[in-house]
């Protein structure tokens, strides 16, 4: 029964999905699109969850970078995965800044952890090491810090 009031009502319907986690603005905005509701109703929704103190994108992109970076991704990858769900970039800025967490051994445990603690033998396995950090959003500084860290 619950099921079908949320079908109807944006409202019930927000609540529904920040009751599970936190969203973005965006993100939230965009999962009632796709639920069918009209745009007004949704800006209207999202004043009202707003009001209520159930939306806070700086509260969003706390708890966003600690869960993410937890499992070794690194603060370009972060930053780029919050522009994508909508979140300024002050924002970003800020919450990265304010991040409980050393981005050089954060980077330096995942190459050891991926890769052992020797240090890659030739220009082809550092390569390899490199572009994998990098996916992962760590930048050349904190790459190098965690290929000099590896004990020979």
């Amino acid at each position: 029964m619950a099921k079908a009031s949320q079908d109807r009502d944006p409202v019930a319907a927000a609540v529904g999905l920040l009751s599970r986690r936190d969203h973005s603005r965006e993100e939230l905005k965009q999962k009632l699109r796709s639920r069918g509701f009209v745009v007004s109703d949704i800006d209207k929704a999202i004043a009202r969850v707003d009001d209520w103190g159930y939306l806070n994108d700086a509260r969003f992109a706390e708890g966003f970078v600690r869960y993410r970076s937890a499992r070794g991704l690194g603060p370009i990858r972060l930053a780029n995965e919050l522009r994508e769900r909508g979140v300024a970039a002050e924002l970003i800025r800020q919450t990265l800044a304010e991040a409980e967490q050393d981005w050089f051994e954060l980077c330096a445990d995942l190459c050891q952890r991926k890769f052992g603690t020797t240090p890659p033998s030739d220009f082809k396995a550092r390569a390899k090491v490199q572009r994998y950090l990098a996916y992962r959003g760590f930048d050349m500084e904190q790459i190098r810090y965690a290929l000099e860290s590896l004990h020979s």
